[in-house]
């Protein structure tokens, strides 16, 4: 038989965290239904939102110290489990201003994210690359840098070293997470007429 009570929890200690988790779980619902997105898929009849399912799983914020999960509790716990984003998890409300998916988790990370350091940057080696040379990345990424380094044919070595200014040693540690310094993107700014 499954119990809610903690082994040597007194009565009063029982209702005092029940009465606790209540008040948790209204605070939740009710900036839930406060938020400007909720409120919108609430609004619309064509998403499955409505304002008896926020009652009974509201969607809130699971953070840790380098990404913010939104979604309900359980989904999100569930899809940030193999995650290293450091710190966490908090289980905190919404911010009235938050924006999300209705239908699937949202995923926002932090300015001091490893993890998404490593997505952009790998993101920047195949801008830069270009088509012929792109698979690079993800190759440097699955396999040994031995293993790389003996399969490079001398004409991808080159490519990197020529569009990349780096070694093709230093492009597999930059494909693995190291930070490399890539050439900035460049920008067609408007013109004052």
């Amino acid at each position: 038989m499954h119990s809610l009570r903690f082994p040597g929890e007194t009565d009063a200690d029982f209702r005092r965290r029940a009465e606790h988790a209540l008040r948790v779980a209204k605070v939740l619902v009710e900036v839930c239904l406060s938020n400007r997105c909720m409120q919108h898929y609430i609004a619309d009849p064509t998403l499955p939102h409505t304002e008896e399912d926020v009652r009974i799983s509201p969607t809130l914020r699971v953070e840790y110290e380098q990404a913010i999960v939104i979604g309900d509790l359980g989904s999100c716990l569930s899809a940030a489990r193999s995650k290293h984003w450091g710190d966490g998890p908090w289980v905190m409300p919404l911010e009235p201003d938050d924006e999300f998916f209705p239908d699937r988790i949202t995923y926002i990370y932090r300015a001091n994210s490893m993890y998404n350091r490593r997505f952009e940057q790998r993101r920047r080696l195949k801008e830069l690359l270009g088509r012929q040379h792109r698979p690079l990345v993800e190759t440097a990424k699955r396999q040994t840098k031995t293993i790389f380094l003996r399969f490079l044919t001398e004409s991808q070595a080159e490519a990197i070293r020529r569009i990349l200014h780096v070694e093709p040693g230093q492009f597999w540690r930059g494909c693995r997470g190291a930070a490399l310094a890539l050439p900035p993107r460049l920008v067609q700014l408007e013109f004052d007429f």
